[in-house]
């Protein structure tokens, strides 16, 4: 399978999450109303987009004058870009009782899917994020755990770096894949040196 093939899957998987997923702004009445699409494309919290999240019972059909249904949602829960999704593939082995952290730089709005597996030996890993706008102290944990692979996504709530700290718990030295694919500035590894 292509990357692209990857890419166009991990975005669809978005949407559908999006769809039967907890919502990602306090206020969802706001959306519900019937607003001008150019009025729900941002959100109030720094240009965060909206999303409109629907299950049957919450909306009916409507229909315009011609009898024709009208869409559901009309303009929400669609993020423009100018570039196109990128794709990257990063190998690393990190040795007995070592750690190792990378992070994509991503604007708020930005989407990322990933994949991470190791050679066989378990890690510790703790998928979060920071930004230093916020202070010192401030992160967001999306995951955490043990295990030899893991996949998932994420749509950056704000602008900052979202990623990856692995500690190696096997055996002996073990090697990861991280494959991301989506919308994001770039990849850095992050220098652990001062912990």
């Amino acid at each position: 399978m292509g990357k692209s093939t990857l890419v166009l899957i991990a975005i669809a998987a978005l949407g559908l999450g999006t769809l039967i997923g907890v919502s990602l702004i306090d206020e969802p009445a706001a959306v519900e109303e019937q607003v001008p699409a150019a009025e729900v494309a941002v959100a109030s919290t720094g240009g965060a987009p909206v999303f409109r999240f629907l299950a049957p019972g919450d909306v009916s059909a409507e229909e315009d004058e011609f009898g024709q249904p009208l869409p559901a949602a009309n303009g929400e829960n669609f993020v423009g870009r100018e570039a196109a999704p990128k794709s990257e593939t990063v190998t690393f082995t990190i040795g007995l009782d070592e750690s190792v952290e990378y992070k994509a730089l991503m604007q708020q709005g930005d989407m990322i899917a990933f994949r991470w597996s190791t050679d066989g030996g378990d890690v510790y890993y703790d998928f979060h994020a920071h930004e230093e706008a916020f202070g010192p102290e401030f992160f967001s944990r999306y995951d955490e755990g043990e295990g030899a692979s893991r996949s998932g996504s994420i749509m950056a709530a704000y602008t900052g770096q979202h990623g990856w700290f692995w500690l190696n718990i096997a055996d002996g030295p073990t090697t990861v894949t991280l494959e991301v694919s989506g919308f994001y500035d770039e990849i850095v590894e992050i220098d652990l040196s001062g912990y």
